[in-house]
């Protein structure tokens, strides 16, 4: 079994803590290769990440069909390109946030989010607002929470691991006691050690995203499956510029 793993951005600084993660989760028999866009941002954080990160994303799950791979994921929490990607790939596809969001409904019913957040954030404040919505029609979370305010929240991990896994684990601990949270998700595929730590420190479920993204592809493929044309038909042929 190959997978081929897409991270939407620019640089690698993230390839070696994923490859470790993957590396103890793997089925034996699974070989991983991990690349990055060679257009793109260097992280992705916003709307505007996305879009720059979209099209780069897509054209290699679309090179991972042709060089022979059995399956992709698309590494980023954000889940960019995803549904092109299913639309125009006949192998499986998965991103990082759909599967573990199934995933977090299936243990819990109350979900939070944490994570470090961008510079002036409040991180005594729940920040889910009344109308907010849940992603892939599950339900809404019932809390967000910033442990740390930083102004480069992805790209200053490495150098300031030890106040993020403090922070969230205190942002976690907020939104089981104040906000009624009964299981932990952290979006961003880069808090990978952040996210072993509060497993390591909760008395609730957390979710390590990466890991359910690569169990979930190789069951998928195990069984036999991918992405149904109905629901994510193939795109027409037409002339596209880039």
């Amino acid at each position: 079994m190959r997978i081929k793993v897409v991270v939407p951005v620019s640089t690698s600084k993230w390839n070696e803590i994923i490859r470790e993660q993957y590396e103890a989760y793997k089925d034996p028999e699974t070989e991983i290769d991990i690349i990055n866009i060679k257009k793109g941002p260097e992280s992705i954080t916003s709307e505007y990440d996305e879009a720059w990160a979209k099209l780069f994303a897509l054209r290699e799950a679309e090179k991972a069909e042709e060089e022979g791979y059995d399956g992709v994921i698309l590494y980023c929490g954000m889940d960019p390109a995803l549904e092109a990607a299913k639309q125009a790939l006949t192998i499986p596809v998965v991103g990082i946030a759909e599967p573990s969001l199934h995933l977090v409904f299936q243990l819990g019913k109350k979900l939070a989010y944490v994570g470090p957040g961008g510079k002036g954030v409040d991180t005594d404040k729940n920040y889910i607002t009344v109308a907010e919505e849940g992603k892939y029609g599950l339900p809404p979370p019932v809390s967000r929470r910033y442990g740390v305010a930083m102004e480069r929240p992805v790209l200053d991990i490495f150098e300031k691991m030890d106040e993020i896994k403090e922070g969230m684990l205190n942002a976690a601990k907020k939104a089981i006691e104040e906000d009624g949270a009964d299981i932990v998700y952290a979006n961003c595929g880069a808090l990978i050690e952040p996210v072993k730590y509060l497993k390591e420190n909760l008395d609730v479920p957390v979710i390590e995203n990466s890991a359910v993204a690569l169990k979930t592809l190789e069951m998928i493929i195990k069984l036999g499956l991918s992405q149904s044309k109905k629901a994510f038909p193939k795109p027409p042929k037409k002339k596209r510029l880039m």
